[in-house]
């Protein structure tokens, strides 16, 4: 029901597009299309009947009813078509001519005793319902000075009595009495009809809201019908379902929803309705999505089912997410209290291998100090995550910059220069911040260091873009790779496989390729030949270049 609040049609502003009003309007044309094709029949039947008045003007009526009735047919079509002028202004004019025809017609016809000024309820009563109880009181006691008028003229050749002059105030006094109760009505109708206009609209909005904010929850909302159909569902239940096949018109996730909270068409063999339930959707290459759904309400027999779907992995993916967020804060806390005691044992241990001569002494200091120098690195990882600061990506120079943190890595650590092999394609720079892609490139090459082969070349880095044109940082090794239980763990902080690891070196480089809008993942070997397994580096591409 579109449209302005009947409270305005009156002032005929809005009153074309309010549906109600206008449905009036048009019955009034037709009523009054009936009106003047009776009055044509009129003549006929009454003389037929032999009832006609003595005084009847069959020269006066007989014009006057067919011009009524072809401006009638006009007024009709108007009432269908509403032109320039407004349909209030309209209905105005029209029961103008109304009142003006009838009572010209009822004059003709011998006067308000042939029982024509009956007819004068329809424009009035009309008045009442489309333009206001005022104006319909207006146009009743126009309608009544007329019947007065006419019954006067008609008295001044003593054609009437005095009783027809009773007759015609009571007409009037009828006219003005239904003017008024059909315009009560009317202002009654108006405001039951205001109300209900106001809280449809109320409702649409309220609907139009709740539609945005369930389409846009991350958990799933779908409405089941009695059989277990979908009524309604919004976007994350609807790819929580699809299962391996995103998109899809086909929900394969449907039917172990039902099973799972036995809706549906009733089995001798179902089991209890549950309320809250786990099922599996099976995924893409083979995974599997495990789903939690949980039904709101009770519904009553028959009823539709509103039932909330949640991603478990999801849940528990953000659960292991603030676990390691907290104890980020809590490591950076206590590395950080450490790190003090740990320069004092160090600088100590220093001091007192100064003064030993004994071999055996000696190798207990170095001892001391080579694990103090563990403990250190693990503080210094330690912290780089919980300091992360914000990174300022920038286009670096691959190969100038490659060479140099081979080297510095070189330097640093004592390894042979001929073990790792830099191979750069082309002049594309890197997008990513320096002194972050020197750490992941550092951590990356340590690792790879250390389960690669003595062998000349063992370890390599690529710059080069791949089939897709997608420019990749691939640092490979020749060693034995990551098995394939160890792969889901790579990047979750302190998983390590070797007994001397902090576990923080691929978490922190993950950290870092974050930051700077690029991603890191593990190729095992067999993924790309040579078979030598790599960590792949994608950074963003540099703005503005082409790619």
């Amino acid at each position: 029901m579109g449209g302005p609040p009947p409270a305005e049609r009156v002032s005929g502003r809005d009153a074309e597009g309010w549906p109600a009003w206008r449905r009036s309007f048009q019955y009034f044309a037709l009523a009054r299309l009936v009106v003047a094709a009776l009055l044509i029949a009129y003549v006929p039947v009454m003389r037929g009947m032999g009832s006609l008045d003595e005084r009847f003007e069959p020269g006066l009526f007989l014009p006057s009813a067919a011009v009524y009735l072809v401006l009638a047919g006009v007024f009709f079509v108007l009432s269908t078509r509403p032109g320039r002028v407004p349909l209030p202004t309209l209905a105005v004019i029209q029961i103008a001519f109304d009142v003006a025809a009838l009572a010209l017609l009822m004059h003709a016809s011998g006067g308000q005793r042939t029982g024509l000024a009956v007819l004068l309820l329809l424009p009035n009563a009309g008045a009442a319902i489309l333009v206001g109880a005022r104006v319909g009181t207006l146009f009743a006691a126009v309608s009544t000075l007329l019947l007065l008028a006419e019954t006067g003229w008609r008295g001044l050749d003593g054609q009437v009595g005095d009783s027809a002059f009773v007759q015609a105030g009571l007409t009037g006094a009828v006219l003005l009495v239904t003017a008024a109760v059909v315009g009560r009505l009317a202002r009654r109708l108006e405001s039951q009809e205001r109300l209900a206009w106001r809280r449809g609209e109320d409702l649409r909005n309220q609907l139009a809201v709740t539609q945005a904010v369930i389409a846009d929850l991350p958990d799933g909302v779908i409405v089941l019908g009695a059989r277990g159909e979908p009524r309604a569902i919004n976007r994350s239940a609807r790819d929580m379902l699809a299962g391996a096949t995103p998109g899809a018109a086909a929900l394969p996730g449907l039917l172990p929803l039902r099973a799972a909270l036995g809706i549906g068409p009733p089995s001798p063999d179902a089991e209890p309705v549950a309320d809250v339930a786990e099922f599996v959707v099976p995924g893409i290459e083979g995974a599997e999505r495990r789903l939690r759904a949980r039904r709101l309400g009770v519904p009553a027999e028959g009823a539709d089912e509103v039932v909330v779907l949640e991603d478990l992995g999801r849940l528990e993916a953000r659960a292991q997410q603030l676990k390691l967020a907290s104890m980020g804060r809590l490591s950076a806390s206590i590395a950080h209290e450490i790190r003090n005691p740990l320069s004092a044992i160090r600088h100590a241990n220093g001091l007192l291998a100064e003064q030993l001569g004994e071999p055996r002494l000696e190798r207990l200091s170095t001892i001391v100090e080579d694990n103090c120098r563990r403990i250190d690195r693990i503080i210094e990882d330690v912290l780089s995550i919980s300091r992360r600061g914000s990174a300022t990506p920038e286009p670096l120079p691959a190969e100038p910059f490659l060479v140099q943190a081979i080297a510095e890595l070189v330097a640093q650590s004592g390894a042979d220069a001929r073990r790792i092999e830099c191979r750069v394609q082309g002049d594309t720079p890197i997008w990513f911040d320096a002194g972050n892609l020197r750490q992941v490139l550092l951590n990356l090459l340590g690792n790879a260091l250390r389960h690669a082969s003595p062998a000349r070349g063992a370890v390599r880095v690529d710059w080069a873009p791949d089939a897709g044109g997608r420019w990749s940082l691939v640092v490979s090794d020749d060693g034995p790779g990551v098995s394939p239980a160890s792969r889901v763990h790579l990047f979750e902080p302190f998983f390590t496989t070797e007994t001397r690891g902090t576990g923080l070196g691929l978490h922190l480089a993950r950290e870092l390729c974050t930051a700077n809008g690029a991603t890191i993942r593990y190729r095992p070997a067999g993924d790309n030949p040579p078979l030598r397994s790599a960590f792949v580096v994608e950074p963003a591409p540099v703005p503005g270049a082409s790619r």
